[in-house]
């Protein structure tokens, strides 16, 4: 039995194709995955915005004079924290030069005084014994207890802002303004 070429077009034409749509099961899953990014960004940056918490100037100084840190230093402190963070407890600094990070109010670098997330703790000297994430909380007694470290080891000039904006005759923070804090 010869088939024509004609019978074969117009049989290839009748007969019911089982092909799967794949442009719209493509377009399904690429819509399905951008859905699920965006929530999931969404859902970053509103939890981020939820944590994010920027001290006042006169809350810090308290929080610092309760911490054992002397009135005559706490416009040095203020000075570096106002440079360093503008008062923010969750800020991670732009990557140094040399690779590493600053974290928190302080922007205390994880090279030499804290373990950055998902490293192994044999990498960093963690000299302050202290998560780097842990100096992203509210409660900045961990924080102050690195800085106060830090302080006593390398002095002010840690702080790089130290030198030019918080030297003691160039401090934005006076003792005047200080003391209208505890008054």
């Amino acid at each position: 039995m010869n088939i024509s070429r004609s019978q074969q077009i117009n049989y290839a034409k009748q007969r019911p194709t089982n092909k799967p749509k794949v442009p719209v099961a493509v377009a399904r899953v690429f819509t399905l995955q951008i859905s699920i990014i965006v929530t999931l960004l969404l859902l970053i940056t509103q939890s981020k915005e939820a944590q994010t918490r920027r001290l006042q100037p006169c809350e810090f100084a308290g929080q610092l004079y309760i911490l054992d840190i002397p009135k005559e230093e706490l416009p040095l402190w203020l000075c570096i924290v106002q440079y360093e963070s503008r008062f923010n407890t969750h800020v991670i600094g732009s990557r140094n030069t040399d690779g590493s990070l600053d974290y928190g109010i302080f922007q205390i670098s994880d090279k030499y005084w804290c373990k950055p997330p998902k490293e192994p703790q044999f990498h960093y000297f963690n000299e302050c014994n202290v998560d780097c994430l842990d100096l992203f909380q509210d409660d900045i007694t961990a924080a102050v207890k690195c800085a106060k470290r830090i302080r006593k080891q390398q002095g002010w000039s840690a702080w790089s802002v130290y030198g030019e904006f918080c030297n003691s005759t160039n401090t934005v923070y006076q003792d005047i303004e200080i003391e209208e804090c505890f008054s």
